[in-house]
C-alpha cells in the first residue's frame, strides 16, 4: 500500500488553501490536515470547484437544484467540524463531471477567477488533487490550479493529495509513475474522530460511493506529495 512506503511528515503552521473538485474531497483527502492547522490557529481556506450536480445521474427522480444546495450545505457543515468557518469556503460553481470538457474560454475564465482568489488570500501552501488522480474532474482541476498559480504570480508550496489514486477496489490501478515516489504522510489520529464526523455529514454521497471506499480515509493518516 502507498502509505507503507511513505515518509512521516509534520503539519506546518503556514496558511493554506485546500482545492476540492467535489464536495467531500477536501474532507477525505485533507480533513485531518485542515483540523490540525485550524486547531493551531492557522488560516485555512477551502475552494470547491464544481457545483456537484452530477453525483446522482443514475438515480431516477433526482432534483438537481436540491442536490446542489444539499452538497454545498454538507460541505459548509463538514468544514465547520474541521475548524474552517463558512466565510473561508469559496465556490467556483463549475460544471460537475465537466471540468475536462471546458472550452478554452471557460478554462481561462476559471483559471482567472482562481488566480484572483489566490491573490486575495495569498496562501503559503495549496493542497490539490494529484495530477493522476484517476478522475477527469480531479485531473482537470489540477490543471486549472496550475494555470491559476502561474497567472497569480504567487509561489505557494504545492501538495498533491490522492483520492481515487489510492482506491484498492476491483479497478485497482497498477501503474507506478515516477511522480508517485516520495509520498509523505501526516499522522492525524488526534483529530480522526472529527474527520469521521465530517465524513458522516456527507449523507448524500456515502450511499453512492463504492463499498469500502471510505475506509481508506479512516486509517489515522493522510498521504500527500510535494511538487
Amino acid at each position: 500500500m502507498m502509505h507503507e512506503a511513505s515518509i512521516p511528515a509534520q503539519v506546518s503552521t503556514k496558511p493554506a488553501l485546500v482545492v476540492a473538485p467535489h464536495a467531500d474531497d477536501e474532507t477525505f483527502g485533507c480533513g485531518g490536515i485542515m483540523a490540525l492547522k485550524s486547531d493551531a490557529g492557522v488560516s485555512v481556506h477551502v475552494l470547491l470547484l464544481t457545483d456537484g450536480r452530477s453525483s446522482h445521474t443514475h438515480v431516477a427522480g433526482t432534483n438537481v437544484d436540491e442536490l446542489i444546495t444539499t452538497r454545498n450545505r454538507e460541505m459548509i457543515e463538514a468544514c465547520g467540524i474541521l475548524g474552517v468557518p463558512a466565510d473561508r469556503i469559496h465556490f467556483l460553481n463549475l460544471p460537475d463531471q465537466g471540468l475536462s470538457r471546458l472550452n478554452h474560454e471557460a478554462f481561462v475564465d476559471a483559471s482567472t477567477r482562481l488566480a484572483n482568489l489566490l491573490k486575495q488570500i495569498a496562501p503559503a501552501e495549496v493542497f490539490v488533487n494529484h495530477p493522476f488522480d484517476r478522475h477527469p474532474d480531479h485531473e482537470a482541476g489540477f490543471r486549472i490550479l496550475q494555470h491559476a498559480i502561474a497567472q497569480s504570480g504567487l509561489t505557494p508550496e504545492l501538495f498533491h493529495y490522492p483520492i481515487w489514486l489510492i482506491w484498492k477496489g476491483p479497478m485497482h490501478w497498477t501503474r507506478k509513475p515516477a511522480s508517485l515516489r516520495g509520498a509523505m504522510r501526516i499522522d492525524v489520529r488526534s483529530v480522526q474522530d472529527r474527520k469521521e464526523r465530517a465524513i458522516q455529514v456527507y449523507s448524500s454521497q456515502l450511499p453512492v460511493l463504492p463499498p469500502g471506499f471510505v475506509k481508506q480515509f479512516q486509517q489515522g493518516y493522510e498521504v500527500f506529495f510535494r511538487q
